[in-house]
């Protein structure tokens, strides 16, 4: 189970500070890159999430092999940080991402 990483991104969305989103966003040509890169997160080749159960998504606390971006109730709020052009949009998103995982927690009785 990848619980543990699970919970370490809900906390990076909550502790990412606009200052470094502007410092990556200066450095970083290709956006969704540097997303990923300022997370540890969101791109399946590099997941800390996907990594930790080798790609199988049967063994994800997301439980899902469609993948985390294409559960209903977890789309738009992936979509909303893939889609942010600006820091402070981003940063809105990391922060909205992060209450949307703590309900999904919530709800499937995950302890984090």
């Amino acid at each position: 189970s990848n619980i543990k990483e699970f919970k370490e991104l809900i906390e990076r969305y909550e502790s990412i500070t606009l200052e470094e989103i502007k410092e990556a966003f200066l450095k970083i040509e290709y956006l969704n890159k540097l997303k990923a890169r300022l997370t540890g997160f969101g791109e399946w080749e590099t997941c800390k999430l996907c990594l930790v159960v080798e790609n199988d998504c049967f063994k994800c606390v997301y439980g899902e092999p469609i993948g985390c971006c294409s559960l209903p109730t977890l789309e738009k709020s992936y979509h909303r940080i893939t889609y942010s052009k600006t820091p402070l949009k981003l940063k809105n998103a990391y922060r909205h991402r992060a209450k949307v995982l703590r309900e999904f927690a919530k709800q499937n009785n995950i302890e984090l």
